[in-house]
């Protein structure tokens, strides 16, 4: 697919009532990641979606700058944020744009050792967006914080997906991930890969979860 392609279909996605099939409360990796970040951290999420997680966090004293690719998620979000009075920020971005890349991480780098978070988002990318998105990180991450990352790997492709498979996805090797981390000055902090971790309803997917520093 097309970068624009990408944008149409998860625009549309996020604007249909498709999007309602997805849980409200927060997933399993938002709850792992709370327990591990310090309290009143910022955390910075990026393809946040229906931002149900980005809310957990704002709900738990968590300044929340986050970034989508759709307009119709960063809408829908923002509306929420407004109509909670939340301290929580939602912005769109083209991680396929390099300008728009490089304006999130001079925004980014102000922060105080933020917590860059993404699930399920590296998967829904090409490798061109999967490399501006570690290279945002590396940036914003400089002067210290984590990169926390959840995503589908190679042992998934096979799977039930409750969500169908029409969803655009490119199953990930965990350690070429880590590798591309490294690569960036990055130091792996935790590595995990299995069942177990984003279980919903009748789906176990096979997930890693990757966490990394760059100071």
């Amino acid at each position: 697919m097309t970068s624009a392609q990408l944008h149409d279909y998860w625009d549309g996605f996020y604007d249909s009532v498709a999007s309602g099939g997805v849980p409200g409360e927060p997933s399993a990796f938002a709850r792992w990641a709370h327990e591990r970040i310090a309290p009143g951290a910022p955390v910075v999420e990026l393809g946040f979606g229906t931002a149900r997680d980005a809310f957990f966090f704002a709900n738990s004293a968590h300044p929340i700058r986050a970034y989508d690719f759709a307009e119709a998620a960063v809408r829908h979000a923002r509306e929420r944020a407004a109509s909670e009075a939340l301290d929580a920020e939602f912005d769109v971005l083209d991680l396929y744009d390099a300008d728009s890349v490089l304006s999130a991480a001079a925004q980014l780098s102000a922060l105080t050792e933020p917590v860059v978070y993404g699930r399920f988002l590296i998967h829904s990318l090409e490798d061109h967006g999967r490399t501006n998105l570690l290279d945002l990180a590396a940036k914003a991450l400089a002067g210290g914080g984590e990169l926390l990352l959840e995503f589908r790997t190679g042992l998934d492709a096979g799977g039930t997906h409750l969500f169908g498979d029409d969803h655009f996805r490119i199953y990930l090797d965990p350690d070429h991930v880590a590798g591309e981390i490294v690569a960036r000055g990055g130091t792996i902090t935790h590595h995990e890969a299995g069942h177990g971790l984003a279980v919903y309803k009748t789906e176990d997917p096979h997930v890693a979860r990757l966490a990394a520093t760059f100071s």
